[in-house]
């Protein structure tokens, strides 16, 4: 049975990543190339199934790489507690930000609807939450310097 190999110029543009992005996963271990063809780096199956676990965990689940490096390391499957950690902590931010961007969404949704000629400047519900931004901001900064 051959073995496809296909080259890091062919990888980067499959996965729509840089071949710096590839030369980089490397040099810190989270990519390693099944070989070389001459001195250009070679992928087969296994390594372009983990970087798309990469892409999955690094992108999509917006996890930094130092902890999708920690939750698909090769550590054996008993003493997984570390990736289990780091996991759920990006599970934790994941929800932070969709709260977030729920709040987002509503402001805009509520700007398109706003019977104010210029909402951005006249909208007393804006002014509300951006007066509660504002507050919210020095009083954290003031609890912290104190």
């Amino acid at each position: 049975m051959v073995t496809m190999r296909y080259s890091i110029s062919e990888v980067a543009r499959y996965f729509g990543t840089a071949v710096s992005a590839l030369r980089y996963y490397d040099q810190i271990g989270l990519l390693r190339p099944a070989g070389r063809r001459g001195t250009v780096r070679a992928y087969g199956r296994d390594e372009l199934h983990r970087l798309a676990l990469i892409q999955l965990l690094h992108h999509d689940g917006m996890m930094s790489l130092a902890d999708t490096a920690t939750a698909i390391s090769e550590i054996p499957p008993d003493d997984q507690a570390a990736a289990r950690l780091v996991i759920a902590e990006s599970i934790r931010e994941m929800q932070h930000q969709i709260q977030r961007l729920r709040e987002a969404e509503q402001v805009l949704e509520h700007l398109l609807t706003c019977p104010r000629n210029d909402p951005i400047r006249d909208c007393p519900v804006l002014r509300a939450q951006l007066e509660h931004t504002v507050d919210t901001a020095i009083s954290t900064a003031d609890g912290r310097s104190q």
